[in-house]
């Protein structure tokens, strides 16, 4: 069997591509333990068969068992600039706070980068430097931008959100770099620190297998098993249920994991449309039904309290479901021009979209009627 030049040239550069990756975070672990922080020897940081990286179980871990210690001094951070936004505040006003952070933070990273092998951080700065540009919507092709902002519910800024709150505030110019800056510093960022290795556990919160302490704790950032885990495994946290996350959840679904990390969630998802207030949390259950989950209990100190769509609320949701279904039709009949991962992401965020909207409103019906009797 004959196999061409183009193929046998991306196997030789992905096997290059895997073992820099192997020798970048080698380095980001005896760094880290120089530092004095631990990483268990019962984990490892490798590539999924799927092509993404992550951390895995090598051999069976018992729940509570240490997985890794990253010190402070291991952060790249901004912790004395940081304004903290109040959570009293408009949103405006709030958010305005989290971006002014997230500049501080991408410049502070902009300048390790620019230092290379002279960075206090060099061993992680090297890790970051093959990190590709356009992994999030915000530096995608324009066809796959375009494309998105259809899929997208009307006024979201899935695609727009650097122009909208780096650019046009003076935070970043259009130099391609400075992008790339605050694309990874949300990406792979905690508002106002990047942390190595913390930074390389995925999100799952279907299958969260970790727990961990506050990465402002005089220690760092200490990580453990939730669970007892199986050699094999993957280590999985939550980027909306954390413990520095505030209230990230009331406000954050499936298309702000899109926006801000460049995936779309699989068995476990949320949808909020702040401005009707409806919010959901969609999960599969054992025997593969979907279950919905509505802000239902009323919590008195909750002012972000939605509960059961009413029928104003049902009537969007229906209106929401046609239009995606419209604009499926003539958007994800062709790829065109755009690239294999983004088509991957956009027909994923539109078929998650179509079908968890669909089970809500069956289930804020069934609610309704079963509240009539």
């Amino acid at each position: 069997m004959q196999i061409s030049l183009s193929k046998t040239l991306a196997f030789f550069l992905a096997a290059i591509s895997i073992a820099t990756a192997h020798a970048d975070t080698d380095d980001i672990i005896s760094w880290v333990r120089s530092k004095g922080g631990t990483f268990s020897d019962k984990v490892e940081i490798k590539r999924h068969p799927m092509g993404y990286m992550g951390v895995f179980a090598k051999s069976d871990i018992a729940a509570k068992e240490s997985l890794f210690q990253i010190p402070k001094e291991c952060y790249i951070q901004i912790f004395e600039e940081a304004v903290d936004p109040d959570v009293e505040e408009e949103d405006s006003a709030s958010n305005a706070k989290h971006h002014d952070n997230v500049c501080k933070l991408a410049h502070k990273l902009m300048d390790e980068m620019k230092l290379g092998e002279k960075s206090e951080y060099a061993p992680y700065i090297a890790y970051l430097k093959n990190q590709k540009r356009g992994q999030l919507p915000a530096n995608w092709s324009q066809a796959g931008k375009d494309a998105l902002r259809k899929i997208a519910v009307p006024g979201s800024q899935i695609v727009d959100w650097i122009d909208l709150n780096f650019k046009q505030r003076g935070c970043i110019g259009d130099d391609p770099f400075e992008e790339h800056m605050v694309e990874m510093t949300v990406q792979r960022g905690f508002d106002t620190a990047l942390i190595p290795i913390w930074d390389m556990v995925n999100h799952d919160n279907a299958k969260i297998n970790t727990e961990n302490d506050s990465m402002h704790d005089q220690d760092g950032m200490k990580v453990r098993a939730s669970r007892d885990i199986q050699a094999g495994e993957e280590i999985y946290a939550t980027y909306d249920e954390c413990v520095d996350c505030g209230e990230t959840k009331e406000y954050w679904g499936t298309p702000e994991i899109l926006r801000d990390f460049g995936f779309v969630e699989g068995t476990a998802r949320r949808w909020v449309f702040a401005d009707q207030e409806i919010w959901f949390e969609i999960q599969h259950s054992e025997d593969g039904k979907l279950e919905v989950n509505f802000d239902d209990e009323e919590d008195y100190y909750d002012d972000d309290y939605y509960g059961i769509p009413g029928k104003n609320q049902i009537q969007f949701l229906k209106n929401e479901l046609h239009r995606l279904n419209e604009v499926g039709k003539s958007v994800l009949g062709e790829q065109g021009e755009i690239p294999d991962s983004e088509w991957t992401n956009i027909q994923l965020l539109h078929s998650a979209a179509v079908t968890d909207i669909l089970a809500a409103i069956e289930a804020a019906q069934a609610a309704t009627r079963g509240s009539e009797l």
